[in-house]
């Protein structure tokens, strides 16, 4: 899973780069910062419920906002393939 998680923080950061819309760039950041905590909880080797609330809970936020920009597209793919690994 981590090399999933990691593909998806790259595609998140790529997005965030080029995104045309200024709103989604926020959107964005909180994106990668959850993300970033999943990553670090698995490497760390976390508890799979501790790592199992922090997916639900990014789950949340990507259900929670609406990006503007198709290029949220390749990082929503990305993150299915998350999901997929756990």
């Amino acid at each position: 899973m981590k090399m999933e998680l990691a593909a998806y923080i790259l595609e998140l950061n790529d997005a965030s780069k080029n995104t045309h819309q200024a709103e989604d760039r926020r959107l964005y950041d909180k994106y990668l910062a959850s993300a970033a905590v999943i990553l670090a909880l698995t490497e760390r080797g976390a508890e799979s419920e501790t790592i199992k609330n922090e997916i639900q809970a990014h789950e949340r936020l990507w259900g929670n906002t609406w990006l503007v920009d198709d290029a949220y597209k390749k990082p929503s793919n990305a993150w299915q393939k998350v999901l997929e690994a756990q």
